[in-house]
């Protein structure tokens, strides 16, 4: 098992709705790889905060009108960030993790994969991940990204 990647990073509530690549090369083809996503804080505790950017999104949106109830924004609550991957190989796109959880892993291999990648073989070249950073409702949030190629005969 070799480390092809490890990245960790922080972002704040102005990049939400952007995009992170991350490119590694991989110098010869692996069986498995093997990609361990984590983000932290996953809820936006402060009710008060919560509550104001539901209600600037109500407003923005047109959820604010006459006959809604004072109470309407706790429907959309807790606010949660979310995160997500894409993997594309050398030769094509792998798939999507838009999974919720703050832990994740995934798995590539040529018989099989973790759902929404497409299994098939893993070639040697440069591979990128992306992180689509679809909502950050936290001041800061801290991710990481570690990224293993395994041979099958030494998993």
């Amino acid at each position: 098992m070799s480390k092809l990647l490890y990245v960790e990073g922080t972002v704040d509530r102005s990049c939400t709705q952007s995009h992170i690549t991350y490119s590694f090369h991989i110098s010869q083809s692996a069986d498995i790889i093997r990609i361990q996503f984590s983000y932290t804080p996953k809820l936006l505790e402060d009710q008060e905060q919560a509550r104001s950017m539901i209600e600037a999104s109500m407003s923005r949106y047109g959820y604010d009108e006459p006959g809604h109830a004072e109470d309407a924004w706790k429907k959309y609550a807790p606010l949660q960030n979310l995160l997500t991957l894409s993997v594309d190989d050398p030769v094509r796109h792998r798939g999507n993790a838009h999974r919720p959880e703050m832990q994740q892993e995934h798995r590539l291999g040529p018989s099989a994969a973790s759902p929404g990648f497409v299994a098939g073989d893993n070639p040697a070249g440069m591979w990128r991940i992306t992180v689509s950073l679809h909502a950050i409702v936290t001041e800061k949030l801290a991710y990481s990204i570690q990224v293993w190629g395994e041979d099958a005969a030494h998993g």
